[in-house]
């Protein structure tokens, strides 16, 4: 016996109809509006976050002429400035916190570096996309250039491969280990212990971890992940996404606090904020933010 199974005329347009809104919702990432629509107008918690809704953009898309393809952020507070990561010319570049080139590093030994993390001194780590690395440098004030050929590694076992690995790494002191951000399919926050202070004279002891309890807060409410730093005054991560144009808020819970949107017409914000890639925070909550190729973001509280 044969069954079949028809749809009558108003069953299809009506699939169609929402095939249809599914699709727009997805193109004008409504999800995340609704996220930040949520996040603004739900009180906080507690006193101790960010108010990211108060934010307001005071460095507005400055172009950074001699930067291509910027990636990664990091703020160094014993210099007060700031670190990002050219992936194609493999260079480290020192700006201040007004946008302008201070210094530039060019490096050996690796080929695709998505992020950078200053842990302390002249310490810091580079992430390493393409190969799964995270790699620790000896990087001198006064330095122009780096060979990180020999230096420390780390393999990552996210994927053989690829363009969806870790994209941010930023340094948690206050439980001395690494967190990192793993781009998408699937997206997650990953620890690492053990890695910065390891003692090659004796035996490693690494640890890595998933971080599960942001797993259910950043799978609808965030696309992908770009870039994540970590703020050790209120203990609470800051997350990038690219894709849905936030920057979202969480305690170590995985609790969302607040939210910002790199929105055309949100925060002061001119234009979109095209491809986010790193962010930062400076030692007075302000928020800095690289998006490729070489734009520069800065956002504080409004006063």
């Amino acid at each position: 016996m044969k069954f079949t199974f028809k749809l009558s005329k108003t069953w299809s347009w009506i699939i169609a109809i929402c095939f249809a809104l599914g699709s727009l919702a997805y193109y004008f990432k409504l999800e995340a509006l609704a996220w930040y629509a949520w996040h603004s107008y739900k009180p906080a918690a507690h006193d101790n976050t960010f108010h990211l809704s108060n934010y307001q953009v005071t460095i507005d898309a400055l172009p950074i002429a001699a930067l291509k393809n910027a990636s990664g952020l990091t703020h160094n507070v014993e210099r007060n400035t700031l670190f990002t990561v050219l992936n194609q010319e493999s260079k480290i570049i020192e700006l201040d916190l007004q946008g302008h080139i201070m210094r530039e590093v060019h490096v050996k030994g690796v080929d695709d570096m998505e992020g950078i993390t200053h842990v302390t001194g002249n310490r810091y780590v580079i992430a390493d996309e393409r190969d799964n690395r995270l790699i620790l440098a000896e990087l001198d004030n006064d330095a122009q250039f780096l060979d990180v050929t020999n230096a420390p590694k780390l393999r990552l076992g996210v994927n053989a491969s690829g363009n969806k690995n870790f994209e941010g790494v930023s340094w948690d002191d206050n439980h001395s280990r690494l967190l990192v951000a793993k781009e998408r399919d699937p997206k997650y926050i990953m620890s690492v212990s053990g890695f910065f202070d390891a003692d090659v004279s004796r035996p490693l002891n690494i640890d890595i971890k998933r971080l599960d309890a942001f797993d259910k807060a950043i799978k609808w409410s965030m696309r992908d992940l770009s870039s994540v730093t970590f703020h050790s005054e209120t203990g609470h991560l800051l997350l990038l996404s690219d894709e849905s144009r936030l920057i979202k808020e969480y305690d170590e819970e995985g609790n969302a606090l607040g939210a910002l949107a790199l929105w055309k017409g949100f925060h002061g914000l001119k234009a979109h904020v095209p491809q986010a890639e790193g962010i930062a925070v400076g030692s007075d909550k302000s928020i800095y933010i690289m998006s490729e190729p070489n734009l520069f973001y800065v956002f504080k509280p409004a006063t």
